[in-house]
C-alpha cells in the first residue's frame, strides 16, 4: 500500500509547466464548454458574431493561465520539487478557474442572451474532484509531451548519424581518390617512363617490323602517359587553382564526349566559389554523368552552374535519357555520395524525371 502510495505521489508530480500546452487546454476546455450555446441562434451574422465572444473569452483566462505558469517557472522562490507546493499551485489556479467560469458566464448572457447553465456550485467535494483531475491532465499533459521529447531526440540523433555517415562516406571517397591519383602519379607515371626508356634503348637493335612495333609502343606509352594518365589524375583530384572549375569540368566531360553530347554553362561568379564549394559541384556533376551514361543511355545532357547576388548558388543537370518513375530511382553509391554532397554544402535537391521525359537534377545551396 505504501508503494502504491509513493508511485501515486510520483504520478502527480511536480511537473514542469508548458504554457503552451496550459493555453491550449484551459482553451479547449472553455471552448468546449461555451460554444454550445451558439447552437440556439440563427444561422448568419449573430452566430459569427458569438462565436468570435467565445473564442475571445476562452483565450483571454487561458492566456492569463499561461502567463502565470510562464512566471512560475521563472520567477518562483520557493522549492520547485515539492508535491505539497505543487499541489497548493495548481489548486491556486483551479480556484481562480471557480472564480473567473460565473464572470464569464454572466459575459456571454449579456452579449449574446444565453449562459452555460451546467455550472456547480463550488464545494468541497466539487474542488476536491476538480483539483485531482486537473493533477492528472497536467501529468498526461507531461507524459506526452515527454514522449514527443524523446522521439524528437530520436530524430534528431538519426539525422545526427546520418548526416556524420555522409559526412564520412565523402571524406572516405576523397581520400580514396587522392590516395589512387598519387599511386598513379608518383608509381604508374614513373613505371612506364621507365619502361619507355628501356624500350628506347632497344629500338633499332631489331628488324624493321620489330622496331615499328617497338616505336608503336613507345608512343602508346607516352601518350597514355602524358594525356590519359594526367587527365585520369586531374579527374581524381582536380586542381581548381590551375584552371578553375571550367577547366576541372573539361577534363571530365571529355572523357564522355564520345559516348554522348554534353553542353556545359557556367558564369563567372560561380568561378570564384570556395575550394569546397567547387569540389562539391564538380563531385555531383561526375556522379551526375556516370548515372546518365549508365542508366540512360542518354545522348545529350546539358549542365549549369549559376550563382546570384544573393550568394545561392543553382546547379542543374538534365538529360534526354528515358526517365523513369519516382519509385524506380535505385539509391547506389553514386546517388548517395550526390547526397553526401548536398548535405555537406547545407544545401537541397530536387529531381524531376518520368518515363520518356528525361531526368533532370536541381541542387541549390548558398554561400556564406
Amino acid at each position: 500500500m505504501h508503494q502504491r502510495l509513493k508511485k501515486f505521489v510520483r504520478l502527480i508530480g511536480p511537473y514542469p509547466y508548458n504554457p503552451y500546452l496550459i493555453f491550449l487546454f484551459f482553451f479547449a476546455l472553455f471552448f468546449s464548454r461555451f460554444v454550445t450555446l451558439i447552437a440556439y441562434l440563427p444561422a448568419g451574422h449573430e452566430r459569427w458574431r458569438a462565436g468570435g465572444i467565445i473564442i475571445l473569452v476562452s483565450a483571454i483566462p487561458s492566456g492569463i493561465y499561461a502567463l502565470g505558469a510562464l512566471l512560475l517557472n521563472r520567477y518562483r522562490f520557493w522549492s520547485s520539487n515539492s508535491t505539497v507546493l505543487y499541489v497548493l499551485e495548481v489548486a491556486t489556479f483551479q480556484y481562480i478557474n471557480f472564480l473567473i467560469l460565473p464572470q464569464i458566464n454572466n459575459f456571454l448572457q449579456k452579449q449574446i442572451g444565453h449562459s452555460n447553465q451546467t455550472l456547480v456550485t463550488l464545494n468541497v467535494n466539487v474542488f476536491g474532484s476538480s483539483l485531482v483531475l486537473g493533477l492528472i491532465a497536467i501529468a498526461l499533459m507531461h507524459q506526452a509531451e515527454r514522449k514527443i521529447t524523446d522521439r524528437l531526440a530520436n530524430a534528431n540523433q538519426l539525422v545526427d548519424e546520418l548526416r556524420l555517415d555522409r559526412q564520412q562516406l565523402v571524406e572516405a571517397d576523397e581520400k580514396l581518390r587522392e590516395q589512387t591519383s598519387r599511386f598513379l602519379h608518383d608509381r604508374v607515371q614513373s613505371d612506364l617512363m621507365v619502361i619507355g626508356m628501356k624500350l628506347r634503348s632497344i629500338a633499332g637493335k631489331s628488324s624493321p617490323d620489330v622496331n615499328e612495333v617497338i616505336e608503336a609502343a613507345i608512343h602508346r606509352l607516352e601518350s597514355t602517359r602524358a594525356s590519359d594518365l594526367r587527365n585520369l589524375v586531374e579527374v581524381l583530384a582536380p586542381n581548381f587553382e590551375v584552371g578553375g572549375l571550367s577547366g576541372a569540368l573539361s577534363v571530365l566531360v571529355e572523357q564522355y564526349r564520345t559516348s554522348m553530347e554534353i553542353i556545359l554553362e557556367i558564369d563567372t561568379v560561380s568561378e570564384t566559389l570556395p575550394t569546397d564549394s567547387l569540389l562539391g559541384i564538380f563531385r555531383i556533376i561526375e556522379q551526375s554523368l556516370l548515372n546518365s551514361l549508365v542508366h540512360g543511355p542518354a545522348n545529350r545532357v546539358a549542365i549549369s552552374v549559376k550563382t546570384d547576388a544573393a550568394g545561392k548558388t543553382e546547379l542543374i543537370i538534365s538529360d534526354d535519357g528515358p526517365g523513369v518513375t519516382k519509385d524506380q530511382i535505385v539509391s547506389g553509391v553514386g546517388t548517395a555520395i550526390i547526397s553526401s554532397w548536398v548535405e555537406i554544402l547545407d544545401g537541397r535537391k530536387a529531381i524531376n524525371t518520368s518515363p520518356d521525359h528525361g531526368y533532370l537534377l536541381m541542387v541549390e545551396f548558398p554561400i556564406f
